[in-house]
């Protein structure tokens, strides 16, 4: 017997799937004036490899979290999932919109599986501490 849309994907699941994030350099303003720190942002950067290749890599994991909102089959079409997705970096800090993502039913499995490309981790220290680093000037 075949599996309901439904029965799969239930409204109102939250999933957390690994992530990679890297650090990077935040520029802002408050009522103090301009200010630089260093912060979280999902995903990974390219880095070349010698001689002539490049590697994507990040500098740790956190996770991507997703709740599912609603499942929907349009007649003739593929089944639609719509969700939201939120982070946690490696600290622990959640953040994220609250803005209706939608996938066929076949995409979001695969986004359900992690990262879309090989990647390699290069934190050779704790997540903390790679924050906690001065930023150069």
């Amino acid at each position: 017997m075949k599996q309901k849309l439904q029965d799969e994907f239930k409204i109102g699941a939250v999933i957390e799937v690994g992530h990679p994030f890297i650090r990077e350099k935040y520029s802002g303003c408050d009522a103090d004036g301009p200010f630089e720190r260093m912060t979280w942002r999902p995903g990974t950067r390219v880095e070349p490899v010698y001689p002539d290749d490049a590697e994507e890599v990040a500098d740790a994991i956190g996770t991507q979290i997703i709740t599912i909102v609603g499942v929907y089959k349009p007649s003739g079409y593929p089944a639609r999932v719509f969700f939201t997705r939120r982070w946690r970096d490696p600290q622990g800090h959640e953040f994220g919109k609250t803005k209706c993502q939608i996938k066929t039913a076949q995409a979001f499995r695969r986004r359900c599986r992690g990262f879309g490309y090989p990647f390699r981790v290069i934190a050779p220290v704790s997540a903390v501490a790679l924050l906690e680093a001065t930023v150069e000037e």
